[in-house]
């Protein structure tokens, strides 16, 4: 299919915002140019084989070793570029989740919905990639933290909570040799400084936080709230949009937090609703333009049992119609999010 993306003719509120923090960037105004279906093909080969190579790169980190980041590199590349052509297949596989493996799952989650925002922002390529590796690599810190604080279920002693913390400095120090770009150096280092500076490590406040390092904390917040971890359930995409947005001018900057707003949607690909109807069914596409009335794939029935057979409906939105009564958590009803890709 012919790429449609084209030059942006005149930037909106949030490209307004950041064009002065970017200097000599190009802003783009990308379009869709796949569906769904075909670009989700090509976007899970680049997953899985970021997950393999990642695997390979948290045991370097573990032992002490510098991380070979040529050899992510384009992996990476190949996501962006799928990110480009059509964000929805990335924002897909970011939502896979499983406790089991959260810290490597949210890694790569966290990459591909900072190229999202990156896209959103009409960013191109090259700082799309940066990012992208800002958010595979921001966490890189906790590979070196205990095990047994990592699945601790327990509310942590603020011993465990100065640990902790130190995840940015330990992540500062895995990668300093591995040649990352500052900005990518940037975003490990001050991802969890807040827009009211009462973050950490250094207590930054406003745009003295450096921009990719406030992109990137919006999409660890958001993934850490939407995933299941050792001491926390998941909560809906919906509730984690609804405290993002209560802490606008607060925690995060309110422009960014629009920006990531957009780009998700109210329904992202792979989340899972509940219907007006009692059935539950999976968002199985998203198009700019489409609204809160995305394509769902029915898997449930009234009853919550396995349907034989998928069926694919489009909302209308005309009164009396099947709706959208809620969203749900990606792991409602005992579903496994995988067995829904």
């Amino acid at each position: 299919m012919i790429d449609q993306s084209a030059p942006a003719t005149k930037p909106n509120s949030s490209h307004s915002t950041i064009v002065g923090e970017l200097p000599g960037n190009s802003f783009t105004d990308y379009r869709i140019s796949t569906d769904l279906s075909s670009e989700l093909r090509v976007a899970t080969l680049a997953y899985f084989s970021i997950q393999q190579e990642f695997n390979h790169i948290g045991k370097a980190i573990k032992s002490g070793a510098t991380p070979k980041i040529e050899r992510i590199s384009p992996l990476l590349e190949a996501l962006v570029a799928s990110v480009i052509r059509n964000p929805a297949a990335g924002v897909w596989l970011a939502r896979l989740k499983s406790k089991s493996s959260y810290a490597h799952r949210h890694c790569i989650s966290c990459a591909i919905l900072c190229a999202v925002m990156g896209r959103q922002l009409g960013l191109d390529e090259d700082a799309m990639f940066e990012l992208g590796l800002g958010g595979l690599f921001m966490d890189s810190g906790k590979l070196l933290l205990p095990d047994s604080l990592l699945r601790k279920t327990q509310s942590l002693t603020e011993e465990e909570q100065r640990e902790t913390h130190s995840h940015t400095e330990l992540g500062l120090k895995a990668v300093k040799r591995a040649g990352l770009p500052d900005r990518v150096v940037q975003v490990i280092q001050h991802h969890h400084e807040r827009f009211d500076g009462s973050g950490y490590p250094a207590g930054l406040k406003g745009t003295d936080i450096p921009l990719y390092a406030r992109i990137a904390a919006i999409v660890d917040c958001y993934d850490a709230m939407t995933s299941p971890r050792y001491y926390a359930t998941p909560i809906p995409h919906s509730e984690a949009i609804m405290k993002l947005a209560s802490w606008r001018k607060t925690l995060f900057q309110k422009e960014l937090v629009d920006t990531f707003i957009q780009a998700i949607g109210l329904y992202p690909p792979g989340s899972l609703v509940e219907l007006t109807n009692g059935e539950v069914a999976v968002v199985s596409e998203f198009r700019s333009g489409m609204g809160r009335k995305p394509e769902l794939t029915v898997i449930l029935n009234r009853e919550k049992k396995r349907l034989p057979r998928k069926r694919v409906i489009v909302l209308t939105g005309k009164e009396g119609t099947i709706d959208i009564a809620r969203n749900l958590p990606p792991d409602a009803y005992d579903l496994d999010p995988e067995a829904l890709f």
